[in-house]
């Protein structure tokens, strides 16, 4: 098995996250269309209660076995890293099958008293059985990245992203041409009749949400079936010899004790993590119908013959989940690769105490993910209108909805962008425990902000933006802290965060002078799409020449990027 250094593996896994991430909008937008705001509150109702129990379960494994097979594998414990990897197997597999089937069982109590909407136990049921998937993929990725090989990742998961984007679109268009034909020949969906067309495509929805999930759980089996295979022929680069430097291996209740103590932090970071999701599912309905009662004129825009004052919360709160969240979550997907490249050498770096090496990864890793984050975030911040137009054009209410959130969110990226890859760090220096408390004061601000902002109705969805951006902020600047004490790393706040926001304000100011010079000539008569793409191509071209002005030499930005040199003045 071939192994790769941070620069590289981390260019693998980037790689990845941008096929995943374009596959994954080519999904996203034409569901979207597809269900609209009211639809895609049951889909997002649905993932805001699997996502905790798949944090649960599934988010500490990668982490925790590549963690435990680089400490292996640096101690040359091979015939432990091994027998790690079988129980760890039996282990979670055990663990992952009793969740999906409670999920299954108590779907319907789920959909009815923690979601408040009914239909979405259909799509609970769907999204049940991949966490067994993926909780047997997790493992076998995870082994892999130990042994600093990201390939077996980045290719299931493209694999997993493409048959999601055929099964998932496939799923839900199929059954959306099937109750319409069977509502034509009989008035009827699956035994109930409906008065009109309307009734019966908004009843349509839940189902339809449902077959789209079903479509990735199959995906997921899928990408499972090809790692397991793909694994088993190619083989970890284990030699006999090697096994037979290493004849002791931990019992079996040993290697489940650690395995457990390991993802048992990690687990909770992640559940504190989904808590913005889970608070906003909690907290959007019940505020926003608050706002509706204080001032329903203030709604009255967005009401239609298609969308009742009745429909308004959940629509409201699935546009601003499957709009603005969608493009919010893009760029921190992208850092936290950077984490998880890292994390093999840092845990061999920590196991060999070689604190110059955890250093230097550390600086890395900031800088790229400090290069990446923050044009990302203020382009989003500042041509909200344009990209959302861009990926959701035939969604114009959806749309009004999420302009001014998405360009708070943009800004919020950023934060999060930033502390995503320093928790992977926390996890791996083994202060787990500094992350939750982190996390979770961070969560109790975002709750406390959601019920004071959402309910007024001047801000109403705003508000939940507004609080994710406060509690990103705080939790950005306590994670960078917290790595630095620990590592007795000091950046260079100018290279690592100055020049790059500095560059990111010419990029931003570009763009946005860009497109609206040629969104007001008129002779020209340019397609949005294109306007909007052009934009973003002209303010990046300024943010690398600003980066090119403000660093010392383009060999030395270059090598420090892409090479697996450590230059002195990057």
């Amino acid at each position: 098995m071939k192994r790769q250094g941070f620069i590289k593996g981390s260019a693998i896994l980037l790689a990845m996250v941008l096929i995943t991430k374009i596959l994954g909008l080519l999904y996203k937008i034409p569901l979207t269309n597809l269900l609209g705001g009211t639809g895609m509150g049951y889909f997002a109702s649905a993932f805001s209660v699997f996502t905790p129990i798949f944090a649960i379960v599934v988010s500490g494994i990668p982490s925790t076995m590549a963690r435990l097979t680089a400490e292996n594998y640096a101690l040359e414990r091979f015939s432990n890293m091994r027998h790690t990897k079988r129980t760890a197997f039996l282990l979670f597999t055990v663990i992952s099958t009793a969740a999906a089937d409670v999920m299954i069982i108590s779907s319907n109590i789920l959909s009815h008293h923690v979601i408040g909407e009914p239909n979405t136990k259909y799509a609970l049921m769907c999204v049940a059985p991949s966490i067994i998937f993926c909780t047997i993929m997790s493992v076998e990725r995870g082994y892999c990245e130990g042994l600093q090989n990201m390939i077996p990742t980045a290719v299931s998961e493209i694999i997993e992203t493409l048959f999601k984007l055929i099964l998932g679109l496939g799923f839900a268009y199929g059954l959306m041409y099937h109750m319409s034909d069977m509502y034509d020949k009989t008035s009827m969906i699956f035994g109930t009749s409906y008065a009109d067309q309307r009734q019966a495509a908004s009843a349509a929805l839940p189902f339809i949400a449902a077959a789209a999930i079903l479509g990735s759980s199959i995906a997921s089996a899928i990408a499972c079936l090809y790692i397991l295979i793909s694994c088993k022929i190619k083989g970890d680069g284990v030699t006999k010899q090697m096994l037979q430097k290493d004849t002791v291996t931990d019992s079996t209740s040993v290697t489940v004790k650690k395995l457990i103590n390991c993802c048992l932090p990690i687990a909770l970071i992640s559940v504190i993590m989904t808590f913005a999701n889970m608070i906003d599912m909690l907290t959007v309905n019940p505020c926003i119908k608050a706002a509706m009662k204080t001032a329903p004129h203030k709604f009255d825009s967005l009401l239609s013959d298609k969308l009742t004052a009745s429909m308004l919360p959940n629509f409201i709160y699935g546009s601003y989940t499957g709009l603005a969240v969608t493009v919010f979550g893009l760029v921190p997907t992208l850092t936290a690769m950077f984490g998880k490249s890292i994390l093999p050498s840092l845990a061999e770096s920590c196991a060999k105490n070689d604190k110059k090496a955890m250093q230097s990864g550390l600086t890395k890793m900031l800088t790229v993910t400090s290069i990446i984050a923050i044009p990302a975030g203020m382009g989003i911040a500042v041509l909200s209108e344009p990209i959302l137009r861009f990926l959701f054009g035939g969604r114009e209410t959806e749309i009004q909805v999420c302009i001014m959130p998405m360009s708070i969110l943009g800004i919020a990226v950023i934060f999060l962008a930033i502390a995503t890859p320093c928790f992977a760090i926390l996890q791996t220096l083994g202060k787990p425990h500094k992350a939750i408390i982190i996390m979770l004061f961070g969560g109790i601000i975002k709750l406390f902000l959601n019920i004071i902002l959402i309910r007024q109705p001047m801000i109403n969805i705003t508000g939940a933006a507004i609080s994710t951006l406060v509690s990103e902020v705080f939790i950005c600047f306590l994670s960078v802290h917290a790595v630095c004490r620990m590592t007795g790393l000091r950046p260079k706040i100018s290279e690592i965060f100055v020049k790059p926001t500095y560059a990111a304000l010419m990029c931003s100011v570009t763009a946005v002078l860009s497109h609206e010079t040629l969104t007001k000539t008129e002779l020209l008569q340019i397609n949005h799409r294109f306007v909007t793409l052009f934009s973003i191509g002209i303010g990046s071209i300024m943010y690398f020449f600003c980066l090119y002005l403000l660093c010392e030499t383009p060999k030395n930005i270059v090598n420090y990027i892409f090479s697996k040199k450590n230059p002195q003045n990057p």
